[in-house]
């Protein structure tokens, strides 16, 4: 697939299915997240929905000539609006299960418990507030839609005025590395973590980046 054949446009309402589809086969440092998080159902609850409950700006996808989504990139901008939209979901998908619960919830829920354990750095909020989640599936990859999206995210907030933006990743993912710095982000933090170690066999080396925006803008 060539680069001209990936274009990108603003996210809408319709792409939730696939955009959780695209999460959840790339949620795990590019592959998919089933290894970990069998129930598929509640990672797109968790790391999608949230971005399309009034959370999200400046949120992207990625399509091929025939309109199928092959990546996207989610972000919001206000770490308190991201939260109250967070414990909706929570409240109105993901307690409603307990009733019922079956084993892949539970084995999600066990690495949820993970999660809180073992958590990642993160930058100062007032200085970054906004956070983003940039993720391809791999065919998709290499063909410059990764810079396009997150070129077309920046340039939105920017346009919002956000002062700064955050993200998180590992030392695992290189390629993601390498395309984070060349737009300028820097690191602001690193934490080896037990949290990977049952899938990859080794700890991780969680890495927070962050990007000025509009440093005018940011707190004193």
């Amino acid at each position: 697939m060539s680069q001209a054949a990936v274009q990108v446009r603003p996210v809408c309402p319709d792409d939730e299915v696939a955009l959780g589809q695209v999460a959840y086969q790339t949620g795990f440092f590019g592959d998919s997240a089933q290894r970990y998080f069998p129930d598929a159902a509640l990672f797109a609850d968790l790391w999608v929905r949230p971005y399309l409950l009034g959370a999200g700006e400046a949120c992207f996808v990625a399509v091929g000539p025939d309109q199928e989504v092959l990546g996207y990139v989610l972000g919001a901008p206000d770490p308190a609006r991201y939260r109250r939209a967070l414990w909706r979901v929570v409240g109105t998908r993901i307690l409603p299960r307990l009733r019922r619960p079956d084993r892949s919830f539970w084995a999600g829920l066990r690495h949820l418990v993970r999660l809180a354990r073992f958590p990642g750095p993160h930058a100062d909020a007032r200085q970054y507030p906004a956070h983003l989640h940039l993720n391809l599936l791999s065919r998709a990859r290499g063909q410059g839609a990764g810079a396009a999206l997150l070129s077309a995210h920046l340039e939105a907030l920017r346009a919002l005025g956000v002062c700064g933006v955050q993200l998180s990743t590992t030392t695992e993912n290189q390629a993601a590395l390498r395309l984070y710095q060349r737009f300028g982000f820097q690191e602001a933090g690193r934490r080896v973590s037990p949290l990977w170690t049952p899938w990859l066999g080794h700890p991780a080396e969680h890495v927070v980046m962050v990007l000025a925006l509009n440093p005018a803008a940011a707190p004193d």
